[in-house]
């Protein structure tokens, strides 16, 4: 059986907040950052119909008046388990450097399917291997910078500074859920 593809949880992770149409579904990737999974009506429709094959979501039996024919699907409880081990699979060093977008996919959807304590243990688990991963990093710029161009140079900066400010964010995250700091309500506070 095929594996469930990231633009497939990431379908599941929204279906767990709410029973949605595709279109609704498509909407969403349209008007936010999930776009970088897809927002193609070619890649998310077979991605639904793959996931309602294999029994993780199904048509919302619930008759809802509507002028629309939009058939609204919901997460079964198959759908939710699959979705629930893929959250809780743990932060490895490749993730950090080579899938940092899955990471951050899970992390949006942990909290409101695992519940606090699991996103909290991720959230450190996650800093540990960024702070495992930036020090290696550092030495790499230290010993390659003088073979490499300026822009080459200033290109490893801009990936070493990128972890740096990532680190950061899962600090104040950690001290979010710790309840010492409070959450940004708004962009640019």
């Amino acid at each position: 059986m095929q594996s469930i593809t990231l633009l497939g949880y990431a379908l599941l992770g929204l279906l767990h907040g709410k029973a949605s149409s595709g279109y609704d579904l498509r909407k969403i990737f349209t008007e936010t950052p999930l776009g970088r999974f897809s927002d193609s009506p070619g890649a998310i429709y077979p991605a639904l119909r793959r996931l309602e094959e294999r029994q993780l979501i199904i048509e919302d039996q619930v008759v809802r008046p509507s002028k629309r024919r939009r058939k609204p699907l919901q997460i079964t409880p198959g759908g939710v388990a699959a979705l629930k081990a893929w959250l809780r699979s743990p932060v490895e060093r490749a993730d950090v450097t080579s899938h940092m977008d899955t990471l951050m996919l899970k992390f949006a959807f942990m909290d409101g399917v695992l519940g606090e304590t699991a996103t909290l243990r991720f959230l450190r688990s996650f800093q540990r291997e960024l702070n495992a991963y930036i020090p290696l990093l550092a030495s790499y710029v230290t010993a390659e910078s003088s073979s490499l161009s300026r822009s080459g140079q200033l290109a490893l900066e801009s990936g070493w500074r990128g972890y740096k400010a990532q680190s950061q964010w899962v600090a104040h995250a950690i001290s979010v859920y710790g309840g010492t700091t409070k959450c940004l309500q708004t962009v640019g506070e």
